[in-house]
């Protein structure tokens, strides 16, 4: 039995320089992860030193909000926590109501293969806080949340201790840099659970309820947080904000892919030489991501890839040359999501993975909605039963069906995300299920690869219901 690398919480440097090239593919310097080029970044003096918070000094009370979010219009800055939706849509959306609004930073980062938002926190802070009052500016949001996963205990303090000098240097709290401009700070640790990177899961918990889903519409920015108007972004996107002014819209959306420009932190890992976090223009393609991580390791060749972590779907060998943006992955029946690339090599069985990341699903779903709460319990069964050599091809009949139709039909996208895997698996590697029909156990020269979430002694699970029926599960 492999076991998958363990997503590493990336120090590795994708290089270095004002710019490179591999392959032939040339990016800008570092603009994200701008730390390894500058270490101890996360000190107030040393982000000073390399301009930073100046985009606050050229937007704060000299343009104005509407022009400032046109500003992120022309430069088709997408947010990066897996929808893609245009910043500026999303800004244009906040209810114009008098009173309280709110911007919150979702660094809750709990989707497997995903760790860029770790290092971000960690290393470049600050350029956070700058991202959020540009926001905030936008939004005539008074009131800003950094949201941290539980677990992520060194960004909590080195968030903490950013935010104490920004407010000591006068760049957060009140009347920002004497532009009458106030936006006032709070550090909010999450409760550990993987629904709480949902945005409305997210704001339930920090009403201080249990962290499930609102029925959406209405939305967050017209009812958000305590019922007012809030704006929730993930962390690199905010980080990204400060960029579109200091390399200007127009040339911000110049960076890599044209439909989604800009700079982009890739997580690699999985079966790479070098897993960790580097940073390529979007559109950059897996070819170019895997030269740079190091290749395939052990003498094995690329298999398939997952490129936004377990809620994506997979791709194969005939896909190393797309380019990864939101419409290219999506053209080819995928999901860009957050951009974690996990890597698996041809050593590797496509039942036993996919049985995993359905585990995975199975145990993280709220369960407010049976569609997610039953379906993916149902395909775990399935899976279980196909990997156990007990599975028939009725197994895949349903799993088929059932991948199908109940995307789309829960409160939140988490029953979406664990249907791509399942469905592509199926599309590109059905031959591997038919073959656990056959022989009961994996192909030649494959095997299970165990997840870092799974455990050692998990067992195959129980027939969710007596009914192997997927018309058992409600459809909506």
């Amino acid at each position: 039995m492999a076991t998958l690398r363990p997503l590493e919480r990336g120090r590795r440097r994708a290089a270095g320089g004002h710019v490179f090239s591999l392959s032939g593919v040339t990016t800008t310097t570092h603009l994200l992860l701008k730390h390894r080029d500058r270490p101890g970044l996360w000190r107030l003096e040393e982000y000073f030193a390399v301009g930073g918070y100046d985009a606050l000094h050229k937007v704060l009370g000299r343009v104005d909000r509407a022009e400032f979010t046109q500003w992120l219009a022309t430069s088709h800055l997408r947010g990066r926590g897996g929808a893609g939706q245009p910043v500026a849509k999303k800004w244009r959306r906040v209810a114009d109501v008098p009173g309280q609004r709110y911007v919150i930073a979702n660094g809750d980062e709990s989707e497997p293969g995903t760790f860029k938002d770790k290092e971000l926190m960690e290393e470049n802070p600050h350029q956070l806080i700058e991202g959020m009052v540009l926001n905030a500016y936008a939004v005539k949001a008074t009131k800003a949340i950094v949201y941290v996963r539980l677990e992520y205990k060194l960004a909590q303090e080195r968030i903490a201790h950013a935010l104490a000098e920004a407010k000591a240097a006068g760049v957060i709290g009140k009347d920002i840099l004497g532009t009458g401009v106030d936006v006032e700070f709070e550090l909010f640790v999450s409760g550990g659970a993987y629904i709480c990177g949902e945005q409305t899961a997210l704001i339930e918990s920090v009403e201080g309820k249990l962290p499930i889903p609102r029925p959406k519409p209405p939305y967050p920015t017209v009812v958000g947080l305590w019922g007012r108007p809030t704006v929730v972004q993930n962390i690199e996107t905010l980080m990204a904000i400060p960029l579109v002014v200091t390399e200007t819209p127009e040339g911000f959306a110049q960076i890599g892919s044209p439909s989604a420009p800009g700079p982009k932190v890739f997580s690699m890992s999985g079966h790479v030489a070098r897993p960790g976090n580097y940073e390529f223009p979007m559109g950059t393609t897996l070819r170019t991501l895997l030269e740079a991580a190091g290749g395939i390791p052990g003498g094995h060749n690329f298999k398939a890839a997952l490129t936004g972590g377990a809620a994506s779907g997979f791709i194969t060998r005939d896909h190393l040359d797309v380019p990864l943006d939101f419409d290219s992955i999506k053209a080819i029946k995928g999901e860009f999501g957050t951009g974690a690339i996990m890597v698996f090599d041809d050593a590797t069985c496509m039942v036993s993975t996919t049985q995993s990341l359905l585990h995975f699903f199975s145990e993280e779903s709220c369960g407010k909605c049976t569609p997610c709460r039953d379906g993916t319990r149902f395909m775990y069964h399935w899976l279980s039963a196909l990997e156990a050599g007990r599975g028939t091809l009725k197994e895949i009949e349903n799993l088929a069906r059932i991948a199908t139709s109940v995307a789309g039909t829960a409160c939140c996208a988490l029953v979406d995300g664990a249907c791509l895997p399942v469905r592509t698996a199926l599309d590109h590697f059905r031959d591997e299920f038919v073959y656990h029909v056959d022989h009961g156990t994996c192909p030649p020269g494959t095997h299970h690869v165990r997840m870092p979430y799974d455990h050692e002694d998990e067992d195959v699970p129980a027939t969710p219901t007596t009914s192997d029926d997927p018309s058992a599960v409600p459809a909506g």
